[in-house]
């Protein structure tokens, strides 16, 4: 398999709605998320409000990864740009204060 390629299951027809549809994306993908996909996807749980916040360098920085990565994964995902996986995260934190 190319490793610049993640392979989604073949239900995965549009990105992830909600961090728990992401959460089942990355356990449902885990033998292809490696290297630096997986250490985004890690970071990506695990600070959901710097995700939420943090431009795709920041979160590259702080994942210990390129940039390229960070868009990668999210491309990967289904997302056409970084800020519609931001996006998600946002969603999550506001429906977490409601």
């Amino acid at each position: 398999m190319n490793e610049q390629s993640l392979e989604l299951p073949s239900w995965r027809l549009k990105p992830p709605a909600s961090v728990p549809e992401l959460k089942e994306a990355f356990r449902l993908g885990a033998r292809w998320l490696k290297g630096g996909r997986l250490e985004v996807a890690k970071f990506a749980l695990s600070h959901p409000y710097e995700v939420a916040f943090a431009s795709a360098r920041e979160v590259a920085e702080r994942a210990g990864v390129s940039t390229t990565t960070v868009m990668r994964l999210s491309s990967d995902l289904g997302f056409e740009k970084y800020a519609a996986f931001q996006q998600l995260f946002r969603e999550e934190l506001r429906r977490g204060r409601q």
